[in-house]
């Protein structure tokens, strides 16, 4: 919250589908920890952070874009690996996409990235519909 504050973000919401079944506390989690990366890893530019829920085939994709300093095409992979960070100068345990992905695995989800340097990041994860898997 303070960040946010502190750094004047701007996060918008687009939720067209409005439940995701999975533990509250783990997508607490897991969107806190995207939302405080975004901010964290922002470009010169105000923070904008757009989060999104739709409908893909027999997921429901929860997005979370931003317009930080993006990830360079080969560290992409590495973001998931356990204590990576990709700049040192940020603190962090580098445990939250390592985690983030482990739980979402276990569930039958799936989390993807997609970026570039100087475009910013945009995570996807997809959940499981129930009732078809």
């Amino acid at each position: 919250g303070d960040k946010i504050k502190q750094t004047g973000a701007v996060i918008t919401s687009d939720l067209k589908v409005s439940q995701i079944l999975f533990s509250k506390k783990n997508l607490r989690s897991i969107l806190f920890n995207l939302v405080s990366n975004a901010i964290k890893y922002r470009s010169e530019d105000t923070p904008v952070v757009t989060i999104q829920t739709l409908r893909v085939g027999e997921f429901t994709a929860l997005t979370v874009q931003d317009n930080g300093t993006g990830i360079a095409e080969g560290d992409i992979d590495k973001i998931f690996h356990k204590y990576h960070r990709l700049q040192t100068d940020h603190e962090g345990q580098g445990i939250g996409l390592y985690l983030a992905k482990k739980i979402i695995d276990a569930a039958g989800g799936n989390i993807r990235v997609e970026s570039a340097l100087g475009t910013g990041s945009k995570f996807v994860i997809y959940f499981p519909v129930a009732g078809l898997q």
